[in-house]
């Protein structure tokens, strides 16, 4: 209905062999003689449960096999990451595949990639960036679509409860794997998962997962909006860009709203280094700065702003201002 895929699409689903990535695999594969689609399976092996990872890959490769499709497989060591990037488990592990679906998909030439994210998925999102204290762009939750690179991601399955999803299953027979790592309350999203939104459920609103999940279509009109007049404003004020030096005109910057000028510093982080970007205390603490004459801030990951007569200047830390 939404045009997320389409009749002749090639479609790769990555697959871990859970419950909702085996039924959209399924659902795709009951459509794909219909619509003459040409299926393949991805599968990440983040290696952090042992035997069990092994044989949730073996179960992937059995299913591709079943149904006579081609599977690309990854492996990474997600704990070794996570403590060289010094992120979470789930953020390494994150990023990992989708460096892999990416690295295979320009690989293979794979045009679109199928996510099995649900309403369960869409509802959790929106909570735990809600407790980490977030602003509109966090509102969205997870896109439906999302291209990074040449490569398409869809996630046709937002609007399904993962019960729906396992009553499919239950009722056609399909087996699929369970990871035992969902129940562990380190994670927060299994917290928010298992404590937070059953409770919310019982004694807030019987429909809580679809009214939070709801509420990334809600914000989606203001967010682009305001992401048009981002890209307005970022074209009056932006000047240069080095590889490690970006400079925006101070006077045509100071002309816009706090909001847009949050936005505008946000970009120019995120175009120096894609895994920085200004958050809501960061913002608050250097806004009062940006009128003096002349200023300097260390930012995280080795980012510095500095503020001539007529530049806002961001720069690499230990490279020359030129």
């Amino acid at each position: 209905e939404e045009g997320l895929i389409r009749p002749c699409d090639r479609v790769w689903v990555a697959c871990s062999g859970g419950p909702d990535s085996t039924a959209l695999f399924r659902l795709l594969s009951s459509l794909a003689p219909k619509w003459n689609l040409k299926l393949g399976l991805l599968h990440f092996n983040h290696g952090l449960r042992g035997e069990y990872s092994k044989r949730d890959e073996r179960f992937v490769r059995q299913l591709a096999k079943t149904f006579g499709v081609p599977v690309y497989v990854g492996r990474g060591n997600i704990a070794k990451r996570a403590m060289k990037e010094k992120v979470s488990l789930e953020e390494a592990g994150r990023q990992a595949r989708y460096k892999f679906f990416i690295k295979t998909a320009k690989k293979h030439r794979i045009p679109k990639i199928v996510l099995g994210h649900t309403q369960d998925d869409q509802a959790e999102t929106v909570l735990m960036r809600v407790i980490q204290g977030t602003g509109l762009k966090g509102l969205c939750g997870i896109r439906k679509e999302m291209k990074m690179g040449k490569v398409v991601f869809v996630r046709p399955l937002l609007d399904y409860s993962k019960k729906e999803l396992e009553r499919f299953l239950k009722e056609q027979k399909i087996p699929y794997r369970t990871d035992s790592s969902n129940k562990s309350p380190r994670f927060l999203r299994n917290r928010i998962r298992l404590e937070l939104i059953p409770w919310l459920v019982r004694k807030v609103n019987p429909r809580a997962v679809e009214a939070v999940a709801r509420i990334p279509a809600i914000v989606s009109e203001e967010v682009k909006l305001l992401e048009q007049l981002e890209i307005e404003a970022w074209e009056k004020c932006f000047k240069s860009k080095r590889k490690k030096k970006l400079s925006l005109d101070r006077k045509a910057f100071l002309k816009f709203s706090p909001p847009l000028q949050f936005r505008l510093l946000d970009r120019a982080l995120k175009a120096l280094d894609a895994r920085s970007g200004l958050n809501f205390d960061l913002w608050r603490n250097l806004k009062p700065s940006l009128r003096r004459p002349k200023y300097r801030s260390s930012l995280p990951r080795g980012l510095d702003l500095s503020l001539s007569r007529t530049r806002v200047i961001l720069y690499k830390r230990f490279s020359r201002l030129l």
